[in-house]
């Protein structure tokens, strides 16, 4: 059984610990990060490393930065869209070959306010990774999977008060537009694929509140695949012990399952 995961650690040397207890813990075959925290130098590869995991890393100076770890090494490394000159970008997508399979672990923005630029620029990333979609790969051809923090909850299903939520960041009807056209590609999310009518299925709970005792999450975290992948898919969920750690990221790991 192969295992893929993803998972936004907020921050991969704060939360090293929790990281190096959970791939002990789930032993997945790859996992993708989002919101590492850190520049290439200061990603902790020598302790992934002797957890048995190699490592590809897309760093910053900011909150950015994605990685794939994986058990047997990453092949075809490639850092943002191709052709396109977008240095956010660049710490924000990154994608290997693993076993056959094309994983991009990636961190779409979250969009700060509501209508100000960067807004729009999460919606343009998300229209800019449906046209990398289009012109390298193809969804019934192609093993490929895409993993990450998308910071879109897709249905109202996928928040805890869709009525309180409609018009905010994360689940606006025009991230919520643009991530159904990235999905109109021919990607099959894993985790509702095999739990179609599951409420209460969230991946982020904030802090404050007591949101993540209450259960007042969005599910902004997915692994998304293409068709001839979705064939293999066995069994998809979100492990929320971590998010019950102390001092934890507010993201859940989330965990796929295929017969490759």
């Amino acid at each position: 059984m192969f295992s893929l995961a993803t998972w936004n650690v907020n921050s991969v040397r704060m939360r090293l610990e929790h990281l190096l207890r959970w791939l002990k813990l789930r032993a997945p075959n790859v996992v993708c990060l989002q919101e590492t925290k850190a520049t290439d130098q200061e990603f902790p590869y020598t302790e992934i490393n002797e957890a048995g995991y190699y490592v590809v890393h897309a760093g910053g100076k900011g909150r950015n930065g994605v990685a794939i770890l994986s058990d047997k090494e990453p092949r075809e490394v490639t850092i943002g869209f191709p052709d396109v000159d977008d240095q956010e970008a660049k710490e924000r997508i990154i994608a290997a070959t693993i076993e056959g399979v094309r994983v991009l672990s990636i961190y779409i923005p979250n969009g700060g306010s509501v209508g100000s630029d960067y807004f729009l620029y999460k919606l343009e990333f998300i229209y800019r990774l449906r046209e990398y979609l289009d012109s390298y790969f193809d969804p019934d051809q192609d093993l490929l999977a895409l993993c990450g923090d998308f910071n879109v909850a897709p249905e109202k299903i996928d928040v805890y008060d869709p009525e309180l939520l409609a018009g905010h960041i994360c689940f606006h009807e025009r991230e919520r537009t643009a991530i159904k056209l990235l999905k109109e590609w021919g990607l099959v999310d894993t985790y509702r694929a095999l739990h179609p009518d599951e409420k209460g299925a969230f991946t982020w709970w904030d802090y404050q509140f007591g949101a993540f005792k209450a259960n007042r999450g969005m599910r902004l975290d997915h692994i998304w695949v293409s068709r001839k992948l979705a064939q293999k898919l066995k069994k998809a969920i979100i492990d929320r012990e971590p998010r019950g750690w102390k001092k934890p990221s507010d993201h859940a790991p989330v965990i796929a399952y295929f017969e490759l």
